[in-house]
């Protein structure tokens, strides 16, 4: 495998939040990333990405967000270079544009995560390059979404990478189930997308949203979800389960500090 196809909806794309992408572009991804699964267990890497170079970002701690994506460009055949806040010229005063616009001269993509929600948005309105959304504040996290989606997928059929009919999602077998998401969901961006990202399916998973009454999942993330998506909310454990069955898959998120 030494090229990537793709659907054109996908080139030059930034990746913000998940209203950015289609249910083509979604059926698309998730294809490829079901045979990207399987080129790794059979070959380990491919340079399908050879001499293309990924910026990674971070004005905010990270362990496996910036590890993930760091891996996935090298199995790819690409390379990486990165940058922190502590390393980067915004201790000097450099705005969140200038950094972009000298890192997209040395790179093709941009990778990044800030503390304050609408800065990746600010930073892709000054960049030519594709900027990808690895964590905005307390606003959205689509690409753990993604990934998460797809690792429940891929666990419900009990780890196969099964290919997917040209006009099947490898997310169908989610259909029917109850996921539950427990935890900090006021401030885990990464259960905002997910919700929303669930919604989107053609056959969504039922949503259940159990947390303390102070960190409930924030109404604008809850508004716009269809009611046979996300049908209930609980604030206690105890309830949850008393008053439901076990959940098909559990989703649970540490307190943010």
């Amino acid at each position: 495998m030494g090229s990537l196809s793709a659907d054109a909806s996908w080139c030059g794309r930034d990746v913000l939040a998940v209203d950015d992408l289609s249910d083509a572009m979604l059926g698309e991804l998730f294809r490829t990333a079901s045979r990207m699964r399987a080129m790794v267990a059979s070959r380990g890497s491919t340079d399908a990405l050879k001499g293309r170079v990924l910026a990674n970002v971070f004005y905010e701690p990270s362990t496996r967000t910036m590890c993930s994506f760091d891996a996935a460009m090298k199995r790819l055949g690409g390379e990486v270079i990165s940058v922190s806040e502590s390393t980067s010229s915004a201790k000097k005063g450099e705005t969140i544009e200038d950094t972009v616009r000298c890192l997209e001269c040395y790179c093709d993509a941009l990778v990044m995560r800030h503390p304050q929600v609408g800065t990746l948005a600010k930073a892709a309105a000054a960049a030519s390059k594709p900027v990808i959304n690895a964590g905005d504040g307390v606003g959205e996290h689509p690409t753990q979404a993604l990934l998460d989606l797809f690792t429940m997928a891929t666990a419900t059929v009990d780890g196969a990478a099964a290919p997917a009919a040209a006009d099947q999602s490898p997310l169908d077998c989610l259909a029917g189930k109850t996921l539950t998401l427990l935890g900090d969901l006021k401030h885990g961006r990464t259960t905002h997308s997910l919700a929303l990202l669930c919604s989107r399916l053609a056959r969504p998973p039922k949503l259940i949203f159990v947390s303390p009454a102070e960190l409930a999942m924030p109404a604008a993330i809850c508004e716009p979800l269809p009611p046979y998506v996300a049908s209930r909310s609980f604030h206690n454990t105890h309830v949850l389960w008393r008053n439901s069955t076990a959940p098909s898959i559990l989703n649970t998120l540490r307190c943010s500090r």
